[in-house]
C-alpha cells in the first residue's frame, strides 16, 4: 500500500500507516514518502514502490495547495497496469472539499465509516485476519485529522499604508492623500475611528485630542513616519513606539512588507502586534524614568558592549563590512526607544539626583554623544552614523574604536550604578522599620493560621 500525501499531512500519514500494519497484524506493508533512507535516489524509490502497490491512499487537503506531485504520484501508479483489477485509487478528504479534477472519477472517501469499510474489503481480499473493534478504534483516531473541517491559519491582524509613489515628490514626510486600510475591527482598536480606510491626515488629527495617550500617538506617528520613509529605499527600521488602543489595548504595529505596485501605488503592510504588558502604575514621574534609564542602560551593555570582541585588527573584509553596518544600526535602535517609550523625561530624570549627582549624569550625557561621534568616525561614518567618510576600522581607526569602546564601557558602568544606588535609596528603609515590619508580618500570619485551625474544627 502506498500513502500519498503533502509534507504537511505526514503526520496524520504516519498515523494512518500504523493504524492499517497494527490492525492487519503486518501483513500489508505500508509506505510513505519519509520512509526512504538518506541518501537514496528518492524519485527512484518512489516509482519503485508505487509499480509495486497494490492500493494508493491519496490524503487530499485544501483544493488551494499545490498538489501536483501528488497528482503524479497517482498518475504514475494508475498507468502500471489500466487494466489491472486488482490494483485501486482511493482519495481520502474531508466532505467538505470539492474533489479535485485530476481525481474526480476515483472512489472518494469522505467519511471513517468509508475508509474502514475499504480497508476490511482490502483486508478479506488478502484472507487477513483482523478485529473489526480494533480497526475501527484506530481510524476512528484519526477521524479529526483526516476528515475534519480544515481550520484556516489566523496571523496577526494587518493593516495597510498607500499612497501614490508621485505624491512623495521628493520631500520627506507622508503625502496628504495617504490612506491606512484595513477591517474596520482593526482600524477601530487601533485608533478609536470606525471605518475600513482612513486618510493619514485624520489619524494625525486624532493624535492631537487622543487626551493621556496623546504622547505615545504622536510619537508612533513619528516613528511609523520614519518607517515608511526608510522602506521606500530599502531600509527596515525596527519599531520601538507602542501605540495605545481602544480600550487601552497595547500594540506594536511591524512592517511586514513594501512595494510599488505596477500601478504607481506604494504599499506597506503591518501587522498588527498585541504588546505584552502594561504601562507601569504607582511610581512616581522620576521613579518610572530612572527604571527605564536602567533598562536601557543594561540593553547597552548586553546588545552592544558586550557584543563585540576585542579583535577588530583581525577581521576578514566581510566582517569588518558587516560590523560598520551592524553597531550604527544597534545604537539606532537603541536609542530610538528611548525616545519613543515615552518614559524618559529629561527634566524628571535630572531631579531625580541631587545637585553633584545631578551635574555628574549631565556630563556623562555629553561624554556619550562625543564618544558615540569618535567611535563612528573610527568606522568611517560620519556623525549621523549613515554618511560614509572613509574606509573605517582599518590602521589607526582600529585603536580609535577600541579607545571609544572603552569609554562607553566606562559610561556605562557609571550611569548604571548611579541610576541603580538612586532608586534603591528611593526604595531604601531603615533596619528599625524592617524589624518593625517583620514583626508586624508574624502577627499577621499567626492570625490568618489560627483562623485556618478553627475553620478545620
Amino acid at each position: 500500500m502506498f500513502i500519498s500525501h503533502r509534507a504537511e499531512y505526514g503526520r496524520v500519514a504516519r498515523g494512518l500507516r500504523e493504524a492499517i500494519q497494527n490492525t492487519s497484524q503486518g501483513r500489508i506493508e505500508v509506505f510513505i514518502s519519509e520512509d526512504i533512507p538518506r541518501g537514496e535516489e528518492w524519485r527512484r524509490s518512489i516509482e519503485e514502490h508505487l509499480r509495486d502497490a497494490e492500493s494508493l491512499f491519496l490524503i487530499y487537503g485544501a483544493p488551494y495547495e499545490d498538489w501536483s506531485w501528488c497528482f503524479y504520484e497517482a498518475g504514475y501508479f494508475a498507468a502500471v497496469d489500466p487494466k489491472a483489477s486488482d490494483r485501486h485509487i482511493y482519495c481520502v478528504m474531508r466532505p467538505e472539499v470539492e474533489a479535485p479534477g485530476p481525481l474526480s472519477e476515483l472512489q472518494m472517501l469522505t467519511g471513517t465509516e468509508q475508509l474502514i469499510k475499504e480497508l476490511m474489503d482490502i483486508y478479506r481480499r488478502h484472507g487477513i485476519e483482523f478485529d473489526a473493534v480494533a480497526l475501527r478504534s484506530a481510524i476512528e483516531r484519526l477521524e479529526q485529522c483526516l476528515f475534519g473541517k480544515l481550520r484556516e491559519f489566523q496571523g496577526f491582524p494587518r493593516v495597510h499604508f498607500s499612497v501614490q509613489e508621485a505624491e512623495f515628490g521628493g520631500k520627506a514626510q507622508i503625502p496628504g492623500d495617504a490612506v491606512v486600510s484595513g477591517e474596520e475591527s482593526v482600524l477601530g482598536d487601533l485608533f478609536a475611528i470606525n471605518s475600513s480606510c482612513v486618510p493619514w491626515a485624520d489619524i494625525v488629527a486624532a493624535s492631537n485630542t487622543a487626551a493621556g495617550d496623546q504622547n505615545f500617538m504622536s510619537k508612533w506617528i513619528d516613528e511609523t513616519t520614519r518607517i515608511i520613509l526608510a522602506a521606500r529605499k530599502n531600509q527596515f527600521i525596527s519599531p520601538q513606539t507602542v501605540l495605545i488602543g481602544r480600550g487601552g489595548r497595547r500594540f506594536r504595529t511591524v512592517l511586514d512588507r513594501a512595494r510599488i505596485q505596477g500601478d504607481g501605488t506604494f504599499c506597506c503592510e503591518f501587522l498588527a502586534i498585541d504588546e505584552v504588558g502594561g504601562p507601569t502604575v504607582g511610581l512616581s514621574s522620576q521613579q518610572l524614568t530612572l527604571l527605564t534609564s536602567i533598562r536601557m542602560g543594561f540593553r547597552f551593555r548586553g546588545e552592544l558592549i558586550q557584543r563585540f570582541p576585542n579583535d577588530f585588527d583581525a577581521l576578514s573584509e566581510e566582517d569588518r563590512q558587516e560590523r560598520i553596518q551592524e553597531i550604527p544600526r544597534i545604537v539606532e535602535n537603541l536609542t530610538m526607544e528611548s525616545k519613543t517609550r515615552g518614559d524618559i523625561n529629561l527634566d524628571d530624570f535630572r531631579a531625580a539626583f541631587d545637585d553633584a549627582e545631578s551635574e555628574r549624569m549631565q556630563k556623562l550625557a555629553s561624554h556619550w554623544r562625543f564618544v558615540k561621534e569618535e567611535m563612528y568616525r573610527s568606522l568611517g561614518l560620519a556623525a549621523d552614523g549613515k554618511t560614509v567618510l572613509g574606509h573605517g576600522l582599518l590602521g589607526a581607526d582600529v585603536d580609535r574604536f577600541r579607545t571609544a569602546f572603552d569609554a562607553l564601557r566606562l559610561i556605562n558602568i557609571e550611569f548604571l550604578a548611579r541610576c541603580c544606588a538612586r532608586v534603591s535609596k528611593m526604595m531604601m528603609k531603615s533596619e528599625q522599620e524592617l524589624g518593625d515590619n517583620a514583626k508586624v508580618l508574624e502577627q499577621l500570619l499567626q492570625t490568618l493560621a489560627s483562623a485556618k485551625l478553627k475553620a478545620a474544627a
